[in-house]
């Protein structure tokens, strides 16, 4: 039986594999996923990125995702909560730009990404309205 040192030891020179920077690359690198996003999905992801682009979504100022004419209409506990929601959402848009931006769209992380947001975005608008400019 190992003493406990020479088992951190082995644990240690275990660990301390070295690995290539293209090896690396390729860890770091999502799956690609050839199916991928629905028409749905797809759609959604093509208006968000316009949006971005255009300027109209600023990704680091949640109340940019809100729709005034509505969102100025809802009571205090109602504004609230659409802007804590609003703020939450753009976490999740950002991870979607980065992916984009990296030319990683046909990923299961940007189909995962995407889905999650068009559905959270038609979950919260059920109860609301349509509370977002997405």
């Amino acid at each position: 039986m190992l003493s406990r040192e020479e088992a951190e030891n082995k644990i240690l020179a275990h660990a301390n594999v070295e690995i290539s920077p293209k090896a690396q690359e390729a860890l770091n690198k999502p799956l690609g996923h050839l199916g991928g996003l629905t028409d749905e999905d797809q759609e959604f992801l093509a208006l968000l990125i316009s949006k971005i682009e255009k300027k109209e979504i600023n990704l680091y100022q949640p109340n940019t995702l809100l729709n005034h004419a509505v969102y100025d209409s809802l009571n205090e506990g109602a504004k609230a909560k659409a802007e804590l929601d609003a703020f939450n959402m753009l976490a999740t848009i950002r991870e979607i730009k980065k992916l984009w931006d990296a030319k990683l769209a046909n990923t299961y992380q940007m189909e995962n990404l995407v889905h999650k947001m068009r559905l959270t975005k038609e979950r919260l608008e059920e109860a609301s309205g349509d509370i977002y400019i997405i």
